[in-house]
């Protein structure tokens, strides 16, 4: 919502300027931001709290600030005639639904385009103008802080009822879309049909257009998780659903009626009927006790009892003092206030929170034991941070298009979701990760390295699953071999064993897929993302390489004991070796082959792999070099070359690898 100084200080008997307005509300901590700026008025924002719905008003706002001046508040006319008999019964399905329920019949409406006046009040508070019956109670809603919804009378069948929807019933609200509904919404039917989404959005099927002449201004409480739960179900949110999610009292829904019905019987010249009402028709104020010791206490400063006095009195609070304790109730409309510390709260806001003198707290602070899987999980980081890598961190839920790329995992899909977008619980943490990348690419960010570590849920056996996970993406960094050493660095630094790697279908790389076995048992997956799912997040240009790892076994396993190891004492001798295998070969192969034969091999480096267009069809050529070093003495050179033609002869005759070059330096 939108405010207008101008219109502000109609409601307010007294003087104050705009900076003195801005000020306070700054000071009241709504952070006003300007909009819109001139000499007639000043157009500006503020960031309202979610408990405190009735600053989305005129008047609350006025409320709000008169406390800081020598002024009160103005209450616009409420009082009008009867001159029509006609009523609409009401009936309410479910008290907890709705508490309060109202409507009231206006016949021989005007209705006709909206009259300079009010259609530039109504454009000041960043409504679109419209009609002048529907302005009208855009306005009131904008001035008193209760939603109304005006319908064509001569549409509705007999009554009106407050109920909820039925399974496969639809409604085409005014916005021309049709919504599916179900039992977690909250409806307004009549003897027929549905007429309109309660506290949401009226339908096109009782809308109110040139032609009417007749109609029912509906003013009520609905229960604020209903009506949040129908918006989120839906999918919209309005200015009315926003009011009624934090709450509106039974005083201002009257105010809000009898407004709406004075201004359509003077505006629409309408002869306005009885009030016909169901549900509580008050509620009893609720009654806080406070003394000023626990004032002086919470607020860490001593604070006059006169100040307390006249400013909730300024208020609009109700209070008497009873042996030395103070007696408050607070006016309806201020639901946010329900103990003694939300009465001090109000207090230090006016006292000022600048003029609370500072003090640091005295306190005893002793450090606590993190579990072993704790520390783990720490360590882990630290080493995926060390390996060049950043981390991110995500909901945890996503959209039903992300779940499906794990086809064969069950999803679980969240009751309540905050959005569209976030309907169920991630199976997987690539696709967030992705969603990231995007982010980071449109942005100018071109080549880095994530991790994450999350849990992902999935359903088995009619059980909910949680299983933590780490995943790697490089993008446009290096290439596949270069992420699969950083994975297998991992590794070493856990000292992890009998680690192996399998080309397999996978998820998100198909057949460009390793799968990752410790012990014969599969901890997850590097891959080279598919073009397929490049295209779907719109990363076709991007080198993207990645790994999903199960943490719960990694952990299991995962040793951070120190490993003495004395310093070699003879140098190593490295070969270099480049052989053309067929393209089906995999790594762990050529490793296993030479690690095989009992040399004294004591590492093996992968560091190339290429094709040209002289090599035979579906062959690839892959380099990598051999240190060997021995224990009990230094290698000759006829060593070294007796090792070397080992390795050849062994892996022709194994893996049918041609060599394609050799050498290197002792």
């Amino acid at each position: 919502m939108r405010y207008s100084y101008r219109l502000i200080t109609e409601y307010i008997d007294g003087a104050i300027s705009s900076n003195e307005l801005l000020n306070y509300l700054e000071i009241l901590g709504l952070n006003p931001s300007v909009v819109d700026k001139n000499n007639d008025d000043i157009i500006f924002e503020l960031e309202i709290p979610a408990n405190r719905g009735y600053l989305l008003s005129l008047l609350g706002i006025v409320r709000e600030v008169v406390p800081f001046i020598n002024a009160s508040v103005k209450i616009p006319p409420l009082t009008f005639e009867e001159t029509s008999t006609k009523i609409v019964p009401v009936k309410i399905e479910d008290k907890n639904d709705c508490a309060y329920y109202s409507c009231r019949v206006v016949e021989n409406v005007s209705v006709e385009k909206t009259e300079t006046f009010l259609k530039n009040r109504i454009e000041k508070l960043g409504y679109r103008s419209s009609l002048n019956v529907v302005d009208i109670s855009n306005y009131v809603m904008a001035e008193i802080g209760q939603p109304l919804h005006i319908f064509d009378l001569d549409k509705v069948e007999q009554y009106v009822e407050v109920r909820r929807a039925r399974k496969g019933e639809t409604l085409v609200t005014i916005d021309g879309k049709k919504r599916d509904l179900d039992e977690s919404v909250m409806v307004i039917a009549d003897s027929k049909k549905i007429i309109a989404i309660a506290g949401i959005m009226g339908g096109q099927n009782s809308e109110v257009t040139a032609d009417t002449k007749n109609v029912l201004i509906e003013s009520a409480i609905f229960n604020p998780v209903v009506v949040r739960r129908g918006s989120k179900k839906i999918g919209l949110t309005t200015e009315a659903s926003a009011r009624f999610e934090r709450g509106i009292s039974i005083d201002t829904c009257k105010t809000g009626m009898a407004r709406t019905a004075l201004l359509t019987s003077n505006i629409c010249k309408g002869n306005a009927g009885p009030l016909s009402e169901s549900g509580v028709k008050e509620e009893p104020l609720p009654v806080i006790k406070f003394n000023m010791a626990k004032v002086n206490n919470l607020s860490g400063t001593e604070i006059k009892e006169e100040f307390v006095i006249d400013l909730l009195t300024r208020l609009n609070f109700q209070i008497k003092k009873e042996n030395g304790t103070f007696v408050v109730s607070p006016p309806s409309y201020r639901n946010d206030i329900k103990e003694d510390v939300d009465i001090v709260e109000e207090i230090i806001r006016y006292r000022q929170y600048e003029t609370i003198p500072v003090y640091l707290p005295v306190t005893s602070i002793k450090p606590t034991t993190s579990s072993p899987e704790v520390e783990i999980m720490e360590r882990i980081k630290d080493i995926c941070i060390q390996l060049g890598f950043t981390e991110v961190v995500h909901m945890g839920l996503t959209s039903k298009e992300n779940t499906d790329f794990s086809k064969d995992t069950s999803s679980i899909e969240i009751e309540n979701p905050i959005s569209a977008n976030l309907q169920f619980l991630r199976t997987s943490l690539i696709p967030e990760m992705l969603e990231t990348i995007k982010f980071n690419i449109y942005h100018g960010t071109r080549n880095f390295n994530i991790f994450e570590i999350g849990n992902v849920y999935y359903r088995e056996d009619d059980t909910f699953k949680e299983e933590a996970m780490l995943s790697f993406i490089s993008i446009n960094t290096g290439n596949f071999f270069n992420l699969k050493g950083k994975v297998e660095s991992l590794f070493d630094r856990l000292h992890l064993k009998n680690i192996e790697f399998k080309k397999e279908n996978g998820i998100f790389g198909k057949k460009n897929n390793l799968a990752i076995y410790l012990n014969g048992l599969l901890i997850g997956n590097i891959f080279i993302l598919s073009d397929e799912i490049k295209e779907h997040f719109d990363l076709k240009k991007c080198e993207i390489y990645g790994s999903e790892l199960k943490l719960k076994e990694i952990v299991e396993k995962s040793s951070f004991l120190p490993v003495f190891r004395e310093p070699p004492r003879y140098p190593p001798s490295r070969r270099d070796f480049s052989f053309i295998f067929h393209e089906d070969i995999e790594w762990q192969e050529i490793e296993n082959t030479i690690l095989s034969l009992e040399l004294p091999v004591e590492k093996i480096e992968f560091f190339d792999v290429y094709r040209t267009d002289d090599m035979p069809e579906n062959t690839v050529s892959i380099s990598f070099s051999v240190f060997f070093r021995s224990t009990t003495e230094t290698l000759s050179k006829e060593d070294v070359i007796g090792f070397s033609e080992k390795v050849i002869k062994t892996i022709y005759q194994k893996l049918k690898g041609q060599l394609r070059g050799s050498g290197g330096e002792t």
